[in-house]
């Protein structure tokens, strides 16, 4: 079982190197900002799942939901609907906005992947 597992430290070292792999476009993003979307992404599994070790298999998907955060941190005209050069017009997607951020629903996408490897919490 133990060939199954990592420590948070190897998860973060890992899902960083597979992101950047993955995105082989030049992303303006530096090592540090990689490593706290790491971080807090494997915090978050860790939490939700009640681990102290990090589930190697969950790696991949952490590495794609890295890529995808730095994908939307990179477009800045998500709620922006249209624009118009003249007489300076903007026109808001309104209704094409959720609450909360776009990382939390991302992460409710893996949720049925993190639940098998979830322990039951709450007592210590």
């Amino acid at each position: 079982m133990a060939g199954k597992f990592i420590s948070s430290d190897e998860a973060e070292t890992t899902i960083v190197e597979t992101a950047k792999v993955l995105m082989q476009d030049g992303s303006t993003l530096n090592d540090a900002q990689y490593g706290i979307y790491a971080a807090k992404l494997v915090g978050d599994v860790l939490d939700y799942c009640h681990r102290d070790d990090f589930p190697k298999a969950l790696v991949y998907t952490c590495a794609d939901l890295l890529v995808k955060r730095v994908n939307d941190t990179a477009d800045d005209t998500k709620g922006l609907k249209s624009i118009k050069m003249d007489d300076t017009q903007f026109d808001f997607a309104h209704g094409d906005v959720t609450a909360g951020t776009q990382a939390d629903a991302d992460f409710e996408t893996i949720r049925p992947k993190l639940n098998l490897y979830r322990k039951i919490g709450g007592w210590s």
